[in-house]
């Protein structure tokens, strides 16, 4: 073997070391119905660093302080996965959402901050506008990145209807689907244009979110 052949192989070893050692970048995506909680009613944007209260309240007791990056979430007393925190974490764009399960009228949202082990507390934004009510995101999000329906939904769920009530005139389903692009979101439903394997434009509503508080729907953050 040569002097140049054992640079070669030298440098394809360090390489390899290097991107072994890197940290692995994962977005979290809500790719299953069960990821989101059924009295989920929105979601927050949190800062890379905040505290979260035990109550809504800011001389309430401080139970946990959140500093996260794309590949650990630190809190008090112990470091859990991004996956474990977020409902949906961009990496490239450092942007994640937590899931909300309730309000107050004076600005704090009671977020889900360790999925794993049911640990939930209340925030205050600095800015409002980083909440998103369920409507507005699905409604907001899925016109920049389309829809999708979760993994585990049944085809049979996946109907286009007429009109957006269960009793409206089903005018096909679809077990492909190219791109849902949303147009208005009335209650669990959505007037909606799909495109499935023909390439043919659809026009109808579906259902975004069953009657017990499961989506069956999401923005496709993946495929921006």
């Amino acid at each position: 073997m040569t002097i140049l052949q054992n640079i070669k192989k030298l440098f394809v070893c360090v390489i390899f070391m290097v991107v072994i050692a890197s940290p692995v970048f994962a977005d979290v995506m809500p790719y299953y119905s069960g990821s989101i909680l059924k009295n989920t009613i929105g979601f927050l944007q949190v800062p890379q660093k905040f505290n979260v209260y035990l109550y809504p309240r800011e001389d309430s007791t401080i139970v946990d302080n959140i500093s996260w990056t794309n590949t650990e979430v630190k809190l008090s007393k112990t470091n859990i996965e991004p996956a474990s925190m977020f409902a949906v974490l961009i990496s490239s764009k450092n942007q994640s959402f937590c899931m909300v399960v309730d309000e107050e009228e004076n600005g704090w949202y009671k977020i889900v901050y360790d999925k794993s082990n049911g640990k939930s507390g209340w925030v205050k934004p600095a800015n409002p506008d980083d909440f998103w009510g369920l409507r507005d995101f699905i409604s907001y999000y899925g016109r920049r990145y389309g829809l999708a329906y979760m993994k585990n939904i049944d085809y049979r769920k996946r109907g286009l209807y007429s009109g957006a009530y269960d009793e409206a005139q089903k005018l096909g389903g679809f077990t492909l689907i190219k791109n849902i692009r949303p147009h208005k979101v009335s209650g669990n439903w959505v007037l909606v244009t799909v495109v499935d394997l023909d390439s043919k434009p659809k026009i109808g509503y579906i259902r975004w979110r069953l009657d017990d508080g499961t989506i069956i729907v999401f923005p496709r953050f993946d495929k921006q």
